[in-house]
């Protein structure tokens, strides 16, 4: 049983192992494709939180360089609740009843300017300002999804940098109320952020991103100048965290792993079932059958063989040629036993027997018995070798009734064997079977096949030159027709079929002979 399953054991795990490696590579790719990709859209995020604020900025630039103008030299003076949520409202509402109560029917940035105005009313401008940027630096950071989101405004001693709006809140604490603490002048190291200076250098966005790592992972800083005026203001700067280990890409890689493997798997079975019905049970059986002509050495297993001979694969190839290779052993074991039993006889009366048995008696060719044999010869041939090529060529001689009617049977006996002379000594190289009265069978083989048709073509002509030739008697002017057909193992399935097709094209040859004579 082992013997009989170990083909299909192997074929089992060169598939598993080729699912294994497949899956192993396929999960690899994915998983660097996907991560990849997830990077530029990080990449592609921060450089769009940049952008946009930067243009909201640039759209309120009035306001906005007042508030900031105004911070950067009194920020002191500036209380923001460490806990605030964002709600500017009041600040706004306070800022707007300061003014308005201070500057009746003023208007603001037209009729008085920021400088003019008190300090109350610059606090509360500056305080409503600053939280209603906070709030949406906040709320940026917050919807797409960044680490940080700030602004830098750069000071006259680099690598000091004003933050002045942060990523993160710090808390101090005065008079005891909880209060944002504002970040002035932090050491921003140029080989740590070379694409931060080199915004601040050209006044423009960097071609690419500040990269480095820190207790969140890997992290992306893409920054976007505010330029009033040609003049730097700002730079609004946006960091992202890449992980290294993305959960969502993981469990995405997992799951094409896994419906990758069900199909693998799936088409491997199928594969494998296809290969085993196909050609392993096909093998085992013939192991078997193999066994079996072994142990009991019958004849019969061939037939057998013939049932897994069907296709044109090497297993059936192989069928075919232990089905030929039995047969022939039989025939070899039989033929030494009926030797051991003709050894009795004397070897003359052996040969001449086998010579009578065999050879026509009129034009002493081989006759239908010799013919019968080497059909079954042609017939193991084919079995042993499908690419055998042969063809068979039917002769039947014209007019044989009305010689023999006319001028006698021994006339008609003439013509027949010049017949056969004319047909032995144009086909020499093939053997000829005299299976009829007068019907006359060719096997084609080696040169005589390969130059058939310039054979066919010399016989016709010697037919003619005997037609024309006025000094033959009638009976010596023969007339025959021909027919030569080929074995195709595409449409043949037996030598009797190529035989029936010579047949019949030898009748073809006569209809037209006659219809010529009747023309």
């Amino acid at each position: 049983m082992k013997k009989k399953s170990g083909l299909f054991i192997r074929f089992l795990i060169i598939f598993l192992l080729f699912i294994i490696i497949t899956i192993v590579i396929s999960a690899a790719a994915t998983y660097s494709i996907q991560n990849n990709t997830y990077r530029l859209q990080q990449e592609q995020r921060i450089k769009e939180v940049t952008q946009c604020l930067a243009g909201l900025i640039d759209r309120d630039a009035d306001e906005f360089g007042l508030m900031q103008e105004y911070f950067l030299a009194n920020h002191e003076k500036i209380i923001i609740p460490y806990d605030y949520d964002g709600n500017y409202i009041p600040a706004r509402d306070e800022w707007e009843n300061i003014f308005s109560s201070q500057y009746p029917g003023e208007i603001f940035g037209k009729t008085i300017k920021f400088g003019d105005m008190s300090d109350e009313a610059k606090i509360a401008f500056t305080t409503y300002k600053y939280e209603q940027w906070l709030n949406t630096f906040e709320k940026f950071n917050e919807i797409f999804g960044t680490e940080y989101v700030y602004y830098l405004v750069p000071t006259d001693a680099p690598p000091q940098m004003y933050y002045l709006f942060d990523g993160l809140r710090t808390e101090k604490i005065v008079d005891g109320k909880s209060i944002m603490e504002f970040d002035f002048d932090v050491e921003v190291p140029e080989n740590e952020y070379p694409k931060l200076w080199e915004t601040y250098r050209t006044r423009m966005s960097p071609n690419g991103y500040d990269s480095y790592d820190n207790e969140y992972g890997k992290t992306y800083g893409y920054y976007t100048p505010h330029i009033v005026d040609g003049e730097l203001k700002g730079i609004v700067c946006a960091d992202i965290t890449v992980n290294s280990m993305n959960k969502g890409i993981v469990e995405s890689t997992m799951l094409e792993v896994v419906l990758m493997a069900i199909i693998l798997v799936t088409c491997m079975f199928s594969m494998l079932w296809f290969i085993n019905y196909q050609y392993i049970l096909k093998i085992n059986k013939m192991q078997k059958y193999m066994d079996e002509y072994a142990e009991n050495k019958e004849v019969s297993v061939a037939e057998k063989f013939e049932e897994l001979s069907d296709g044109k694969h090497e297993i059936a190839f192989l069928a075919r040629r232990t089905a030929a290779m039995i047969k022939e052993l039989d025939d070899y074991m039989e033929n030494l036993t009926k030797t051991s039993r003709e050894l009795f006889f004397t070897k003359e009366h052996a040969a001449e027997m086998t010579e009578l048995a065999h050879k026509d008696a009129l034009t002493g060719i081989r006759n239908k018995t010799a013919y019968d044999k080497e059909i079954i010869r042609l017939e193991r041939e084919i079995l042993r070798n499908l690419e055998v090529k042969f063809g068979i060529g039917m002769i039947d001689l014209n007019f044989l009734k009305k010689i023999n009617d006319t001028y006698g049977h021994d006339k008609g006996n003439a013509a027949i064997i010049k017949l056969c002379d004319i047909v032995c000594k144009i086909f020499c190289h093939s053997p000829v079977f005299r299976v009829g009265g007068d019907e006359f069978v060719v096997v084609l083989w080696g040169d005589d096949y390969n130059i058939r048709e310039n054979l066919i073509a010399e016989f016709k002509g010697k037919l003619e030159e005997f037609a024309k030739d006025d000094s033959l008697e009638p009976w010596e002017k023969i007339s025959a027709a021909i027919g030569v057909a080929e074995f195709d193992a595409e449409i043949d399935h037996s030598v009797d079929d190529v035989f029936k097709r010579a047949d019949g094209l030898m009748y073809e040859n006569k209809k037209e002979m006659k219809a010529m004579r009747e023309g």
